[in-house]
């Protein structure tokens, strides 16, 4: 027969071990959940877009915010974007940001628009297209979308043409982007890998830890893509 001084005295120590599985329980639960969101972040931030891969199949979702520099962006890097451009000024550039976020319908504007001014100038409308395609994203198609690129330029030359690459704030941006998350995303010959030629004003937010990579192997946003998480972006860069 037990002993029923001792069974009172064993129910409290039981509570108390299920108490403490419990709350580690818990715990790990939430380490997972953290290691989840985080990671789920990180694949969010390298969401691929180019004339091969449109937005809409990305499963991206755009969370606005103001940047404070004239433009719409993402949450996820307005901050970033406002500490690159602070020290950015403070190394006595000028930088100016002249695009963020767009809506499809803002893209398409853009796009139809040049197109028609070179059909203005008498090419046909497939060359207008075809030209303008190598410069400016279709509608759907275009990082602006994601509210993760910005065109910056410098203010006391505030062209998108290869010059920019020249001046005091894209020779910054070019050395230092990186260090905030962000990669200048059409480089120099590489246009079969991106779909676009080389745009110096054109920058891409992606996390620190990317852009650190990205940069050091002088590598394209598809190129990591494809070295480090083909499985998981199913990237394609390549025209059918």
């Amino acid at each position: 027969m037990p002993d029923p001084v001792r069974s009172r005295k064993s129910v409290p120590w039981l509570w108390v071990t299920a108490l403490v599985v419990l709350a580690g329980l818990s715990v790990f639960a939430a380490v997972r959940f953290q290691t989840w969101h985080r990671q789920a972040e990180d694949r969010r931030l390298l969401t691929l877009t180019n004339p091969w891969n449109p937005v809409s199949e990305t499963g991206y979702t755009y969370r606005s915010t103001d940047t404070g520099e004239g433009v719409q962006a993402d949450r996820s890097c307005a901050d970033a974007l406002r500490r690159m451009l602070q020290d950015c000024r403070a190394a006595g550039c000028k930088p100016q940001v002249t695009a963020g976020y767009r809506s499809v319908d803002d893209q398409l504007v853009l796009y139809d628009e040049a197109v028609q001014q070179r059909v203005d100038t008498g090419r046909s409308p497939e060359e207008a297209e075809t030209a303008v395609s190598a410069i400016i994203a279709q509608p759907g198609r275009s990082e602006h979308e994601l509210g993760l690129a910005f065109d910056i330029v410098d203010t006391d030359f505030p062209l998108t043409d290869d010059r920019q690459a020249e001046t005091p704030t894209g020779r910054w941006l070019s050395q230092n982007a990186w260090k905030y998350g962000f990669i200048q995303r059409y480089p120099k010959g590489a246009d079969e890998i991106t779909g676009y030629s080389w745009h110096p004003w054109h920058y891409r937010y992606v996390g620190e830890g990317p852009a650190g990579n990205i940069f050091s192997l002088g590598i394209t946003l598809e190129e990591y893509l494809s070295l480090f998480y083909t499985e998981e972006a199913q990237v394609v860069y390549e025209k059918p």
